[in-house]
């Protein structure tokens, strides 16, 4: 059986110093990735986008009891094939219709099938009898102590049915989006975001998948990273299939358990699959997704797919959150008015619509008084001029801009990839900012960002303090990410620095691909490029995502020297 996994698409709030580069890059948007859910949900996880989702109450410790939509029989058929009594018994709910399966969410980070478990303290998974908890059919993405009733973080719990093209349940979804520690209250409180997806029983490739996105704490321990304090146990991470049971008053506990992993007692270790010294961030930008027959195996081992940061990058914002936005306008990519005591910065990007995918084909930044704007060139081969505008004179002398110094630089490949670089070091120690371009493709870097320099920036990078990806307003979260786009259209109250103007702009709206969805799987059916192909050209990238990122853009241009663009 094939068990496969794709990467959610989260706002995340790190609270963890971030010191690399975040960039908004020229590729293709990765148009292999759908943006209807129901694709997502195909592949492994399930966008938090769109509509749908049901929200867990703000109560502490308060489970809720819902239908799921699909046929979860993967405990045992006596799960759903008992007697009456029996099924009331386990879904709290009578029903002897074997198409719903009643299941309970506790905000704790796990769900539980024998009833509600408002427990907050995990106590690991009994294998010979134990607490009455350990004896419930469960499953645990990150069963710790979370708390969503409020405080500092404003985090919370999204429950879905995916529904098919038939209009019939086919996955059941639960987000816990930055969630925060119970007792986590202090000046930068962590978060958590991770998913959990059951698929219906009767499926072709059914499978449980878990997936991670922003992990930053294990317990409810204030030091940070450690896993275990004085009062509370380590998070732990798994299945607890209870498969014995007949009575959850008097039954007996299955022998059997999936533990994918704990956090050591004594250390910031994780125990878990394929870990080795790491903590709670192993868990970062993983997923694990596994044929439900595994789970009662002696010595299951799931199978676990790396993902680069919860997502396909095509904007990556400040906290490392990946999104693609696939429309055409003139966006406000970021934006600081105090930015270097006053001068000010705006970066613009301008998005041309390719068929049924996008790419960066200017940028324009202003600091101060000074504008510089860059383009790449679909002249492969020919052209391998560095096309800028400096205060909007073409190629105009370049060795300052607004006081910081610049270089100029080109990397001699089949299709050059210059690079213009402005270095912040004289105020921002360490910190740049640069241009770049790789055939027609343009490319933004932040390189070093701190909270000195960027720390009041927002725009589709997000708001740099919280990671969020905020509308104008500076308050209203916007994780729909055409919303975002649209949101961030460039108006005349943010300048005009391109040196001539493109279709659209506003008032006229961004425009967005006609049926990308069916576009893409059309196209994507008649490449000429294989798959192997393209995993090939892109093998010699050390990191998973750049190489997941490279095979998506072959495919999707049909062009093997954009290997070369990572």
């Amino acid at each position: 059986m094939k068990l496969s996994f794709a990467t959610f698409l989260l706002s995340v709030a790190a609270q963890v110093p971030v010191a690399q580069g975040e960039d908004a890059f020229a590729e293709p948007l990765h148009a292999i990735h759908e943006d209807e859910e129901i694709h997502f949900a195909e592949q492994g996880c399930v966008d938090l986008a769109g509509s749908g989702w049901s929200k867990l109450p703000k109560l502490d410790d308060q489970p809720q009891e819902t239908n799921t939509g699909i046929v979860f029989d993967w405990f045992g058929t006596s799960y759903l094939d008992d007697s009456t009594a029996a099924i009331s018994a386990y879904n709290a709910a009578p029903s002897t219709d074997e198409s719903k399966s009643y299941i309970f969410i506790n905000d704790n980070g796990n769900l539980s099938f024998g009833g509600g478990l408002g427990f907050n303290r995990p106590t690991g998974f009994a294998i010979d009898g134990g607490t009455l908890e350990s004896q419930w059919n469960m499953i645990a993405p990150f069963w710790s102590d979370v708390d969503i009733s409020g405080g500092k973080v404003d985090g919370n719990v999204y429950f879905k049915t995916v529904l098919d093209e038939n209009g019939q349940g086919s996955k059941f979804v639960v987000t816990w989006k930055e969630v925060a520690k119970f007792g986590g209250d202090a000046a930068e409180p962590k978060v958590n975001s991770f998913q959990v997806v059951l698929s219906d029983f009767r499926s072709a490739d059914p499978k449980i998948c878990f997936c991670y996105c922003q992990m930053e704490w294990a317990t409810t321990s204030e030091d940070s990273f450690l896993v275990k304090d004085n009062d509370f146990e380590p998070a732990t991470v798994g299945i607890n299939p209870a498969n014995g049971i007949t009575d959850i008053n008097n039954g007996s506990v299955g022998l059997n358990k999936f533990l994918l992993g704990t956090f050591s007692t004594d250390t910031k270790d994780f125990g878990g699959y394929g870990s080795l010294n790491n903590g709670v961030k192993y868990l970062h930008g993983k997923g694990f997704c596994f044929d439900p027959e595994i789970v009662f195996q002696e010595k299951p081992t799931p199978t676990v797919v790396t993902s680069g940061a919860c997502g396909d990058p095509h904007f990556k914002t400040w906290k490392n959150e990946h999104f693609e936005y696939h429309g055409q306008c003139d966006l406000v990519l970021t934006k600081d008015d105090k930015f270097a005591d006053g001068l000010g910065l705006d970066v613009h990007i301008r998005t041309k619509l390719v068929r049924f995918w996008s790419y960066i084909k200017n940028a324009v930044i202003r600091i101060g008084d000074d504008v510089l704007e860059i383009e790449g060139s679909a002249m492969e081969g020919i052209d391998k001029e560095v096309h800028y505008w400096i205060n909007y004179e073409y190629q105009g002398e370049l060795t300052e801009f607004a006081g910081f110094p610049v270089t100029i630089s080109s990397e001699g490949t089949k299709s050059n990839k210059n690079y213009i670089t402005i270095d912040l070091n004289s105020k921002y120690p360490g910190q740049k900012i640069v241009l770049s371009t790789f055939k027609e493709f343009v490319k933004v870097d932040f390189k070093g960002a701190t909270a000195a320099a960027f720390g009041n920036t927002v725009g589709m990078l997000g708001d740099y303090k919280t990671g969020k990806t905020v509308a104008r307003d500076g308050a209203t979260v916007l994780d729909n990410y055409s919303e975002l786009g649209h949101e961030w259209q460039v108006l005349p109250s943010d300048g005009k620095y391109f040196r001539e103007a493109s279709e659209p702009q506003f008032p006229k709206k961004c425009i967005d691909p006609e049926d990308p969805q069916g576009e893409r799987r059309r196209r994507l059916a008649e490449s000429t490029i294989s798959m192997e192909q393209a995993e090939s050209a892109c093998a010699g990238l050390k990191d998973a995502l750049d190489r997941k990122d490279c095979v998506y853009d072959i495919l999707a241009t049909q062009d093997m020297d954009m290997a070369g663009a990572f």
